[in-house]
């Protein structure tokens, strides 16, 4: 018992810490993806020492990304209506592809209706044999 206990123990510490490896490497890319991880800047702080006079040391610090101005999230109006225009004429391209997307919900919708008409059915034969 102590041996089974032991290596679950065992198994479980390798799977909790590869899965927190696997949630940071997928942070780190996130982050790269978008540009993101760029986050160290040097900052110089004066420090003094009995000895010696000031010295400038340089200390590193995690500083977050500033979040861009509303201005650049905003597309530019000259722009906007030739950008629609090309965005609507790329959806109408991409529109036959929806085929696929509209076949994968008519089958899941299919199995939704079949295991629920199941599930009710077994349910009212057990509710049918334990009231009788």
């Amino acid at each position: 018992m102590t041996k089974f206990l032991l290596r679950t123990f065992f198994i479980l510490s390798v799977l909790l810490f590869g899965v927190l490896f696997g949630i940071h490497q997928a942070n780190e890319g996130t982050l790269s993806l978008f540009g993101k991880n760029e986050g160290a800047h040097p900052i110089t702080v004066p420090s003094s020492s009995p000895d010696q006079g000031e010295q400038k040391q340089e200390v590193t610090f995690k500083q977050a990304v500033p979040a861009p101005e509303k201005d650049q999230l905003v597309e530019k109006p000259e722009n906007s209506t030739k950008d629609l225009e090309d965005k609507q004429q790329l959806a109408a391209d991409v529109g036959a592809f929806n085929f696929y997307s509209e076949l994968g919900s008519n089958i899941g919708e299919l199995l939704e209706i079949v295991v629920y008409h199941t599930v009710s059915a077994i349910t009212s034969m057990i509710d049918g044999w334990l009231n009788n």
